[in-house]
């Protein structure tokens, strides 16, 4: 991560507005705090959604079939790839079954996972990239939990990806971006939770993965201008649910990278907690901690890694709510200081 100096009764999940506003291109920081993001009339119909029970039956409309739960935003460096991987470790270690699916043509989790045999896997034809450019069936290319890859073996069952899928924006055919969501029909049944990890873009992958999905979680670091970007995300999630996918809901915002000793942290967390009021709700911050890079130089997940470690515990706590079919954990307003002499005009 960064450097830097019985089941009780749960609220609605949110869902989308049907109605989306158009694409805003030059958001400011003001204009996150004004926006349309936060007002009264986004707040989701309750007749709309059932109530957020977070459980097989009640996310996917299917008894007996996984959960399908993207990591998206189009931001990179935001936490997607260590969220997905840490969320499906923790997921694994409460007994599910789990299937993580690396979307990312830059194929980081795959890297963490198996390192320079990364390669080798794309060559075996065992990649998502076989399955969605040579319409190769999805269970032909699963590596499962406890297989041996290059002296490593999977904490959980996995696919991979290669560069090669970067090249799927390319391709034009009717239906092309339910691919996925169709591949993935055949092996939901084998899972309690299926987690894709997306790509930092708003391509064809991303749609993908929205389309196949039941929740949508949206890590955010807690910066300005990455905060800026959720309503982009937000704006892409209406449409696939409008046109791909009526059953998608967005599970929460994830802040991530946060410095609680740092007001500009604090500032970004209380922006995103009043602006996400009537949208989705805003989880618990993953704390920013050398502790994930020294996981990610030795190539291992941090909930592996250092599973006592405090800054990985609210990966543990979203998997025991899900599990448990509980509220997201969620965050609270954090105490600042008078910030409005020191920030730029853009920023006040």
């Amino acid at each position: 991560m960064r450097s830097r100096s019985s089941r009780p009764s749960l609220q609605p999940l949110c869902c989308i507005d049907p109605e989306p506003a158009e694409p805003r291109h030059q958001l400011t920081w003001h204009s996150l705090k004004q926006s349309e993001l936060s007002r009264p009339g986004n707040i989701c119909d309750p007749d709309a959604v059932d109530t957020l029970r977070m459980t097989k039956v009640s996310a996917t409309g299917q008894p007996g079939k996984a959960s399908v739960l993207a990591m998206a935003n189009q931001k990179g460096g935001v936490g997607k790839t260590t969220s997905s991987l840490n969320l499906a470790y923790a997921l694994a270690q409460l007994s599910q079954r789990v299937l993580l699916i690396d979307l990312d043509p830059q194929a980081t989790a795959t890297s963490v996972l198996f390192g320079q045999a990364a390669l080798d896997l794309f060559r075996q034809k065992r990649t998502i990239a076989q399955v969605l450019l040579d319409d190769g069936p999805l269970q032909d290319v699963v590596i499962r939990a406890g297989e041996i890859i290059s002296d490593r073996a999977a904490p959980f069952d996995f696919i991979g990806s290669h560069i090669n899928l970067a090249g799927i924006d390319m391709r034009r055919e009717p239906g092309f971006d339910a691919a996925l969501q169709d591949a993935l029909d055949a092996v939901r049944a084998s899972y309690d939770y299926v987690v894709i990890d997306a790509p930092p873009n708003l391509g064809t992958l991303t749609w993908m993965a929205l389309g196949a999905a039941d929740l949508v979680i949206i890590p955010v670091q807690t910066e300005p201008y990455d905060a800026m970007g959720v309503s982009m995300i937000l704006d892409t999630t209406r449409k696939v649910q409008r046109r791909l996918n009526s059953g998608l809901r967005i599970a929460g915002i994830l802040p991530t990278r946060y410095s609680a000793n740092l007001a500009i942290d604090r500032e970004v967390l209380n922006h995103l907690i009043a602006a996400m009021k009537d949208i989705a709700p805003v989880i618990e911050p993953v704390p920013n901690s050398t502790v994930y890079s020294h996981a990610a130089w030795a190539s291992r997940i941090t909930l592996e890694a250092s599973p006592k470690s405090k800054v990985v515990q609210v990966y543990v706590k979203i998997a025991q709510a899900l599990v448990a079919g509980q509220a997201l954990p969620q965050a609270v307003l954090a105490r600042l200081p008078e910030l409005k002499n020191r920030l730029p005009p853009e920023v006040c």
